[in-house]
């Protein structure tokens, strides 16, 4: 099966958002130094397309 998965880059910081099929889910990963930090996306509405991450520290964006 075909892995569906986009890179970007916002404040000279590399992400790449990708769905986890055994879990029925998108992340978004940040690559560190030490390993990478995995951000669960959480869908607003079921049929939406705008979606929300929540980034280490509680703080929340939206990506629209």
């Amino acid at each position: 099966m075909e892995e569906s998965k986009l890179q970007f880059e916002v404040n000279d910081q590399e992400y790449f958002l990708n769905y986890v099929e055994d879990e029925g889910l998108w992340y978004v990963f940040r690559p560190t130094g030490d390993g990478v930090i995995r951000i669960p996306v959480e869908m607003e509405a079921v049929h939406s397309e705008h979606f929300a991450f929540s980034p280490e520290e509680g703080k929340k964006r939206v990506v629209h």
